[in-house]
């Protein structure tokens, strides 16, 4: 971890941390080029999320484009990686159905793996090339040139020479006032897009704290697993969403299609009442004012 403190010059915090991300984010993509194993797979899409969000955080130390030109290339690596991603997690979830979640689907469960098998081999594919077609080595240049010049003076965005506490306090808030603005429609149990733009503001605010780390001591750990409870859970039905439309969109219409479906929508409402019990028990609305009051 880079020798940070609360009251390191934002600038020289912004620098240290986005080196450290950059690096990082390369040394994952170097794994995956080796041999685009799953686990490799899903270490680069997370390093990938988590620069992005620190090339965010920071924009404003550096030029008004510099830094969100890098940051859309970032974003194409981990677009690349989407698709498998998906497809791995799908056949996963459905060779792992229950026999009485699977006795009355059978042939069309055995059709759509087969299909998913198919468009696995095609996106590993289609990952390969695209990592190839895009290159890191101009990537790394670019973030290493934009790092290199910072903007100091005549900066209407941020004060660069503040301390990274102070900075950190005003990120913190405004990640936490997304959360408290998306949490009304993710309460309703059939709002799955409510939910999905929730769980996208939580792994947002969990990078942030990822990355503001070194600001946090003990209370890091804490902070780090209510925001992971929050992300899995979100992310496992949003799984399910997506599960469900590959059943709409692979698999006939008929009985068997009608009980892949009811087996996802009874997996969702359990993991749904998992979502209510955890705003109970570790209230989402509070995690900002609990980082922001270790600052």
């Amino acid at each position: 971890m880079s020798p940070i403190s609360g009251t390191t010059p934002l600038w020289i915090a912004a620098r240290l941390l986005l080196e450290e991300h950059g690096k990082e984010f390369f040394k994952r993509w170097s794994k995956v080029a080796g041999g685009f194993e799953t686990e490799e797979i899903h270490d680069l899409r997370v390093a990938s999320r988590r620069l992005r969000e620190a090339l965010t955080l920071f924009a404003p130390c550096f030029g008004e484009q510099e830094l969100a030109r890098t940051g859309k290339k970032v974003k194409r690596v981990t677009g690349i990686l989407g698709a498998l991603r998906n497809t791995d997690e799908a056949i996963l979830f459905f060779s792992q159905l229950s026999p009485g979640e699977r006795e009355r689907s059978e042939p069309e469960l055995r059709e759509l793996l087969d299909r998913l098998g198919a468009e696995r081999e095609a996106a590993r594919q289609q990952l390969e090339s695209g990592l190839k077609a895009l290159k890191p080595g101009p990537l790394k240049a670019r973030l290493r040139d934009e790092l290199a010049t910072p903007r100091l003076f005549d900066n209407p965005r941020t004060d660069p020479f503040q301390e990274l506490s102070r900075f950190a306090d005003g990120a913190l808030q405004a990640r936490a006032l997304q959360l408290c603005g998306l949490l009304p429609e993710a309460r309703d149990e059939a709002n799955a897009a409510g939910q999905h733009k929730l769980r996208i503001a939580v792994k947002r605010m969990r990078y942030r704290i990822e990355i503001l780390q070194p600001l946090f001591a003990s209370a890091f750990a804490g902070l780090q697993r209510t925001l992971k409870g929050y992300q899995e859970v979100l992310g496992n039905l949003h799984d399910l969403d997506v599960f469900a439309g590959m059943v709409r969109e692979r698999v006939a219409e008929g009985a068997g299609r009608q009980e892949l479906l009811r087996a996802i929508g009874a997996r969702r409402s359990r993991l749904y009442a998992s979502f209510a019990a955890l705003l109970e028990n570790s209230p989402i609305d509070a995690i900002g004012a609990q980082a922001r009051s270790v600052l």
